[in-house]
């Protein structure tokens, strides 16, 4: 394949992709894991009112003690500066995210270009911005797409590098492996094997071992970090007495999941529906298979096998995380976006017109799936933190209990603008409420419910001051809000 092969349709198709994004450009959070979202806009929102302190983000949902360190945060640092231009915008932030989407688009392009020619990379761009993952995330609030810019970025340079043997281009790899590390390093272990294979194809492997003791200080920096991280959030209070709260600081179990999980049926067939409806796609499942058939006669196949060998360790290591959570299968979208290619590119040969109606049928399809799916704003969050904004004062520390709303999850309180506690109705004591109030400060408790919970509170409802009561406009619920007073 000639490498600068162009086609007319291809920047005007990248156009009509990237626009249809603008019909999610909302003010609104919305699913899936708006819970992640909530916590990245809380972090952008601290940074804008109080100052960028990259060693000591805040998180909502932890009262006054609300420092929490989980992954470095500049790419919401970057956002919070565009707030002092803009103010804040959750459309202006949303156009931010989609610019750090561009730029791993971009970095995807030219790495495959690179190993592949023009007219695969062509596709694949086209395949990756059509794939439903891509589709929701690329706009969301929501880091993946800052950490796959630098993890492309990473892979671009390093290709780079080691073909023409420039150690400027290795640097400029590994500031990017270094960044990425202290996001999110766990995107970043997948790119070893596929890097490895390069480097002795080239055949180059001395030279690159004797070049690349840049990834060395990466690897520094982000064990400096987890020492940070390890200190801030270990000094966090001991607030054992509310349920499933723990420190963030033991989290291997949360981060690996067990061996019992990756033993269950049931979590491979999560993985798998989620291979089929989100990564490829429905329309984009069928050139997924076709394209995995042609790469066993495609020329750098093994770099893809590579790739691919990679992302199946990280899935199996962070396997939890990928059961639980969608968006930890974004890294996967390259693969499978050049396996669409191939299939896209071999049929383009052949039939062009009719590879650009099956593509734009792939479109559809997934667009369909995920305008059916996803997109969906929580309207009883939205309307709950309406109304503890209009009623509580704005420095006051907020307990927020509605249903099984865990006391890790910032939904209601960041959209009440409130920093506080989620204590879910399963752990409500008197006691806990006390605490809180005592203890830490907690000014007012807000229960969502069709009625008090009695069961669990009994006489300690009467000695509260009467609450204000609202009714919801999105169900049978009502909001109490208690105004709480410290006792001895």
């Amino acid at each position: 394949e000639t490498r600068n092969t162009k086609h007319a349709f291809f920047p005007w198709a990248i156009a009509l992709l990237l626009a249809l994004r603008l019909w999610h450009l909302g003010p609104a959070i919305d699913a899936p894991h708006d819970w992640r979202q909530c916590d990245t806009a809380y972090y952008i929102r601290d940074f804008y009112q109080n100052g960028i302190d990259l060693l000591h983000p805040a998180v909502c949902w932890m009262g006054a003690a609300d420092t929490l360190a989980l992954e470095f945060p500049l790419p919401e640092a970057l956002v919070a500066l565009a707030y002092h231009l803009g103010g804040e915008s959750i459309p202006l932030a949303r156009l931010l995210f989609l610019c750090f989407f561009g730029g791993a688009l971009y970095y995807f392009y030219r790495s495959v270009d690179l190993l592949f020619g023009g007219t695969t990379a062509q596709w694949a761009t086209l395949a990756y911005l059509a794939l439903p993952l891509s589709l929701f995330y690329s706009r969301a609030i929501h880091i993946d797409f800052s950490v796959l810019l630098l993890t492309h970025a990473m892979l671009y340079y390093f290709l780079l590098g080691v073909r023409q043997r420039r150690r400027s281009w290795l640097w400029l790899s590994s500031a990017a492996a270094a960044l990425a590390l202290l996001v999110k390093a766990p995107y970043v272990l997948a790119f070893g094997p596929p890097m490895l294979w390069f480097a002795l194809r080239e055949p180059a492997l001395g030279w690159t071992l004797r070049s690349a003791w840049g990834y060395g200080l990466a690897g520094l920096a982000f064990v400096c970090w987890q020492q940070h991280v390890y200190r801030i959030n270990n000094a966090a209070p001991d607030w054992s007495y509310i349920l499933h709260y723990r420190k963030m600081v033991q989290s291997a179990g949360w981060y690996f999941g067990t061996w019992q999980q990756r033993l269950s049926l049931y979590s491979w067939w999560v993985l798998l529906q989620r291979g089929v409806l989100e990564l490829a796609g429905p329309g984009g499942i069928l050139f997924f298979l076709a394209g995995a058939w042609r790469l066993r006669r495609m020329a750098n196949g093994a770099f893809l096998a590579c790739w691919m060998l990679g992302l199946a360790a990280y899935v199996l290591l962070f396997f939890n995380l990928n059961v639980v959570h969608n968006y930890y299968q974004i890294p996967l979208l390259g693969p499978v976006a050049v396996l669409c290619a191939l299939a896209l590119r071999g049929l383009a040969l052949q039939q062009p017109a009719l590879a650009k109606g099956l593509f734009a049928g792939l479109l559809v399809a997934n667009v369909a799936y995920a305008e059916t799916n996803w997109y969906r704003v929580a309207e009883d969050h939205v309307d709950i933190g309406r109304l503890i904004e209009a009623h509580t004062p704005e420095a006051a520390l907020v307990i927020v209990s509605y249903r099984d709303l865990d006391c890790r999850n910032p939904k209601i309180l960041y959209r009440a603008r409130r920093r506080g506690w989620s204590v879910e109705e399963a752990a409500l004591r008197p006691q806990v409420i006390e605490r809180l109030c005592r203890e830490e400060g907690a000014g007012y408790w807000a229960y969502v419910g069709e009625r008090l919970p009695r069961a669990q509170l009994g006489n300690y409802l009467d000695a509260l001051p009467a609450p204000q009561v609202f009714p919801l406009a999105t169900g049978p619920q009502q909001l109490y809000l208690f105004e709480l007073r410290a006792t001895q």
